[in-house]
């Protein structure tokens, strides 16, 4: 058997392709090198899921090779090349160094790469290790289902991130008798050369060489060689991947343009890590997925916490936003000529929430959102696209827009290698123009959900709106799209003893005079007179009333105001009330002399349109949606409230 050893591609007499043009064809995309190994590898894993698992573990793990491995890696970057006879290695800085680190990213619950290990082998059904180890750009074999990447040019992201160019596979599948194998090997991808006569690609392998090509370490003996050189093997019956980075290039991110940029620590690295992770496949970590991805990365064995969006608020408005999606919600945006619908989006109006995250930075995402997360099958993000900002600095929206099925393989066509965007220009007919139109429409939504398409002082009726719409981004449906909770009796003005009578079931009013069907309150109204009684008591185990969803603007006999549905769980009386709010969140104190007060105006009856006028409701009856309707006032922030009071 051939001892271990690097494999120098030689040119052939057809040609080939150096191992700089297979680095350059990500292009020069605008993502740090760190991210796009984030992005491409944990696409490449989520397409290589196994069918059945519930949970896709995929790790990154920043770290240095310890003492009892070190002489190990040593000695591989020492070997020459059999097929060009150098005897002083490839590697040689790396045969000298005190310390040699390494980012490990792994995956299990994935198919591993399998087939043939020749690239010019028959037919096969599985050929994920000629695709990922051997070819570049080659989908030959992938699944209807791997329409993220599946090992085409963004594995180029691994090798561009290791100062050397190097990454070591090891991998362990279920071949077609069912047993499971494992394979290790080394690939290089440096610069192309001359020894002596002959010109070599600069691709290189690690394994065992051959005359034109060279065999990985197979089962045992590739086992064995991972725990020498300390790479976490496969528990039990666990197959899937695990790529070693070497000597990872940890320039700082926020400073691309520097002549001598800063490498990070290994510990902010790790950080970056996890929160690239965050931002760019949250949609495909929430737990409540039949099938998600559980993220974890480390940092010389520490743990580093990675954002979700239990923990993160600005996530966790856009995966509200998503979920509404998911459910077959949310709006339809459609193309009109040709007819065709392009896909569903939902949003969530934000307060509070701010990104400050470098990894988000990255991605265009800094302070109170105002983006459209864009989506297709795969549901990792393609990119945030970037709408107008509101007019208020902790104001926003977070919204996610993910693409009919039927159009994925044409969004698809439009993504550049890296995945983080759709370009049209690179399609042509229909399939240009619904991208281009989804491009058009997606500007339409953000110009309506920040303001800016009502700031064009549009008129309806008589009643000129621009410098009352031109605030209507702003508002508030309390904390959570939650009523407070259920205050106790008190005592107010002209309702302290109150009978009622029997009314109608679905009966459903206000109380103002000459609109409240029930009788008039009898007795004493300053208190105690012998026909008086207390007033009857909120029912035990009551619900508080509910914001349904964000409120919205409307105009009613000429009036502008703000429309928020509530839904009533049973027999209630509900108070609305509407307040300023100030530009840190809180309650404004005192009203500047001469400045007008947004006031509720009164209660709408969707089933029948009717409007009751006050701030208290009535109702007698079952669960019913109504709509509180405040007057809307230009240049301020309001909180919508509703309570239930006994």
């Amino acid at each position: 058997m051939n001892e271990p050893g690097w494999y120098a591609q030689p040119f052939r007499a057809d040609g080939g392709i150096t191992a700089s043009g297979l680095l350059s064809q990500l292009g020069r995309p605008s993502l740090s090198r760190l991210t796009l190994l984030v992005r491409e590898a944990a696409q490449n894993s989520w397409d290589a899921r196994l069918p059945g698992l519930p949970v896709v573990p995929f790790r990154l793990d920043l770290s240095t090779v310890g003492p009892g491995h070190v002489a190990a890696w040593r000695r591989m970057f020492s070997l020459g090349s059999s097929s060009t006879g150098f005897t002083d290695g490839i590697f040689h800085r790396l045969t000298k160094a005190t310390a040699i680190r390494y980012l490990a990213v792994s995956d299990r619950g994935t198919s591993g790469l399998a087939g043939p290990t020749r690239s010019d082998a028959g037919r096969t059904e599985r050929r994920e290790w000629a695709r990922f180890v051997l070819n570049s750009g080659d989908r030959d074999g992938a699944s209807a289902s791997s329409s993220g990447g599946t090992y085409g040019y963004g594995k180029s992201a691994l090798f561009q991130l290791s100062k050397v160019g190097c990454v070591l596979v090891y991998t362990r599948f279920e071949d077609e008798g069912g047993d499971l194998r494992s394979r290790f090997i080394g690939v290089a991808i440096r610069e192309a050369f001359w020894e002596d006569d002959s010109r070599y690609t600069g691709r290189h392998w690690w394994g065992l060489p051959e005359e034109e090509h060279c065999e990985p370490l197979l089962d045992a003996h590739a086992d064995a060689i991972a725990r020498e050189l300390g790479i976490p093997g496969f528990q039990a019956e666990e197959t899937g991947t695990t790529l070693i980075v070497v000597d990872p290039d940890l320039t700082d991110p926020s400073l691309p343009d520097s002549d001598t940029p800063p490498e990070l620590s290994v510990a902010d690295a790790g950080a970056f890590l996890a929160d690239a992770a965050a931002w760019n496949l949250w949609p495909i970590m929430l737990t409540d997925r039949t099938v998600h991805m559980a993220v974890r990365v480390t940092a010389n064995g520490v743990d580093i916490r990675v954002p979700d969006a239990e923990s993160d608020a600005a996530l966790a408005f856009f995966a509200s936003a998503y979920r509404t999606v998911a459910e077959g919600s949310g709006q339809m945006l459609a193309c009109g000529k040709p007819r065709k619908d392009l896909g569903r989006l939902a949003h969530q109006y934000t307060y509070g929430a701010s990104v400050t995250s470098l990894a988000a930075r990255e991605l265009g995402l800094e302070g109170a959102p105002h983006h459209v997360c864009l989506l297709r099958g795969p549901e990792l993000v393609v990119r945030y696209h970037s709408g107008p900002e509101r007019s208020n600095p902790d104001a926003g929206y977070a919204a996610v827009f993910r693409v009919n099925d039927d159009l994925d393989q044409t969004f698809a066509r439009a993504e550049p290698p890296t995945h983080d965007g759709w370009e049209y220009q690179q399609l042509q007919g229909r399939e240009a123009t619904f991208v281009r139109t989804a491009g058009r429409r997606l500007k339409e939504q953000c110009d309506r959900l920040s303001g800016a398409q009502a700031r064009r002082a549009v008129k309806v009726g008589a009643y000129a709106l621009g410098s009352v719409a031109q605030r209507l981004g702003h508002l508030l449906a309390g904390p959570g799209g939650f009523g407070t909770a259920v205050l106790p009796s008190s005592l107010l003005p002209g309702t302290s003893r109150v009978v009622t009578a029997p009314a109608r079931q679905d009966d459903v009013s206000g109380a103002p005079p000459g609109l409240a069907p029930f009788p008039a309150p009898r007795g004493d109204m300053g208190g105690g007179g012998s026909g008086s009684r207390e007033p009857t008591g909120r029912r035990r185990g009551a619900r508080r009333p509910t914001l349904t969803s964000e409120p919205y603007f409307e105009v009613i006999d000429g009036l502008p105001v703000i429309v928020q549905p509530v839904r009533l769980h049973g027999p209630d009386r509900v108070e609305g009330s509407v307040r300023v709010m100030t530009g840190d969140g809180g309650a404004e104190g005192q009203t500047p002399t001469g400045a007008t007060q947004p006031e509720v105006y009164g209660w709408r009856i969707p089933a029948d349109g009717r409007i009751v006028t006050g701030e208290v409701l009535y109702h007698s009856g079952d669960a019913v949606d109504v709509e509180m309707i405040v007057i809307a006032v230009a240049d301020v922030l309001i909180d919508i409230n509703v309570v239930g009071r006994s």
